[in-house]
C-alpha cells in the first residue's frame, strides 16, 4: 500500500514563522550582549609612528622608548630626546662637512701641519648644535613602548638663528677691528686669534643650519670675513718657536722636542727671535729591577711670549723600560717629549 504524504500551505507559513522567530532571538542574544573595551595598548597604531609628517614651515621627529618598570614619564621623556635627536639627524647630514669645505678653501694658502693641528682644537671648542622651537605634538603608547611625536617650528627657529648669526658676526667684528688696530705679534696674537676661529667654525655651522632648514644655498663665511680669516691662519703658519734648557741638560730632551713640535707644525727657529720660547729641565732617574732598567723622566716646561714672560707651565712624566739602560733613557726622553709636545700644542690653541 502506498501512502502520500501531503503538506498544507499553513504548515509551511508555520515552519517560516519558527524559523524566523529563532533567527530574531538569536541576533537579540549577540546584541545584548555588551562589547569589552580593548586594553591599554591594544588602539590602532597612528600613522605617524611609520610616516613622519610633512608640513610646511615645520619638521617632525619620532623617538620610542620602552617602558621599564612601569615608569611611563621615563620613556615618554627618553623617546622624546630621540625624537629631537632624529630632527637634528634631518638638518644635520652635510653641515659639518660643508663647514670644513669651505674654511679649508679659505685657508689653502695659508695651510699647515699647524693650520691643521688648531683647526682639530678649535672645531672641538664649538658648542654643539641644538634646537630652540621643538614641542611635543603626539605620543602613543602600546604595551611595552611610548612614541613621541616632537615638531619643530621652521619659521621661529629661522628667526633665532638669524639673530645668532648677526651676534657672532658683531663680535668677530670686534675682534677683527683689535687685530688691525695693535698687530700683535707673537702669543699675543694667539690670544686673538683662537677665540675669532672658534667663533667663525660656529657661525659657519649655524648658517648652514639655516640654509639647510630654509632651503637656501650660499656661503657659510661672509666676504667681509673670508680675508681675514685667511690672515689669521697664515699668521699662525709662520708663528717660530726657540728653545731653551733652563739647566745643563742632556741634548736628547732638545733633539725629542724639536721632532715633537715640528711634527705638529711648528717652526723652530735658531736665531733666538722668535714668537715664543718653551724652556725646560729634566730630571731622570735610572732603576734597575729584576734584570730590567727603569728610566723615569720628569720634565717641566714653561712657555714664555714674545717679551719674555711666563705665560703656562706644566709638567709630565714617562717611563721607558730595557734590558740595556741607555735605550732605556732614550725610550723614557722620546715618550716624554712627545708627551711635552702635545700638551704644548694644547697649552697654546
Amino acid at each position: 500500500m502506498f501512502y502520500v504524504c501531503t503538506f498544507k500551505p499553513k504548515s509551511f507559513k508555520f515552519i517560516y514563522i519558527s524559523s524566523l522567530i529563532l533567527l530574531i532571538a538569536s541576533i537579540a542574544a549577540c546584541g545584548g550582549k555588551k562589547a569589552s573595551k580593548p586594553s591599554k595598548g591594544s588602539a590602532m597604531q597612528p600613522d605617524w609612528v611609520l610616516n613622519t609628517p610633512v608640513e610646511k614651515g615645520a619638521l617632525y621627529g619620532v623617538g620610542s622608548a620602552e617602558v621599564f618598570g612601569g615608569n611611563e614619564a621615563g620613556a615618554v621623556a627618553r623617546a622624546k630626546d630621540m625624537g629631537r635627536a632624529e630632527l637634528i639627524k634631518q638638518i644635520k647630514v652635510n653641515i659639518t662637512a660643508e663647514v670644513d669645505q669651505e674654511i679649508t678653501e679659505i685657508v689653502k694658502n695659508g695651510a699647515s701641519d699647524l693650520t691643521k693641528n688648531l683647526r682639530k682644537a678649535v672645531r672641538s671648542q664649538v658648542p654643539e648644535f641644538k634646537l630652540s622651537n621643538v614641542t611635543q605634538s603626539d605620543a602613543y603608547r602600546s604595551k611595552s613602548h611610548v612614541s613621541v611625536m616632537v615638531r619643530l617650528d621652521v619659521t621661529k627657529e629661522l628667526s633665532i638663528l638669524r639673530r645668532k648669526i648677526a651676534d657672532l658676526d658683531e663680535q668677530i667684528e670686534e675682534y677683527k677691528q683689535k687685530f688691525e688696530k695693535n698687530d700683535p705679534q707673537g702669543l699675543s696674537a694667539v690670544r686673538i686669534i683662537s677665540p675669532v676661529l672658534v667663533l667663525v667654525e660656529h657661525r659657519g655651522e649655524i648658517q648652514s643650519q639655516y640654509n639647510a632648514l630654509s632651503q637656501t644655498a650660499g656661503a657659510l663665511v661672509p666676504a667681509e670675513i673670508r680675508d681675514f680669516i685667511a690672515q689669521l691662519y697664515q699668521r699662525v703658519a709662520q708663528m717660530s718657536v726657540t728653545i731653551e734648557a733652563k739647566e745643563d741638560e742632556d741634548s736628547s730632551i732638545r733633539t725629542g722636542l724639536i721632532a715633537s713640535l715640528t711634527k705638529n707644525g711648528m717652526r723652530i727657529s735658531e736665531s733666538g727671535q722668535s714668537d715664543m720660547t718653551i724652556v725646560y729641565k729634566l730630571d731622570i732617574n735610572n732603576v734597575k729591577q729584576s734584570g730590567s732598567f727603569y728610566s723615569i723622566t720628569s720634565g717641566e716646561i714653561w712657555i714664555k711670549d714674545e717679551v719674555g714672560k711666563v705665560v703656562k707651565a706644566f709638567q709630565t712624566k714617562a717611563k721607558g723600560v730595557s734590558g740595556n739602560e741607555k735605550e732605556a733613557k732614550s725610550r723614557s726622553i722620546k715618550k716624554l717629549s712627545n708627551k711635552l709636545g702635545q700638551e704644548m700644542m694644547a697649552a697654546l690653541f
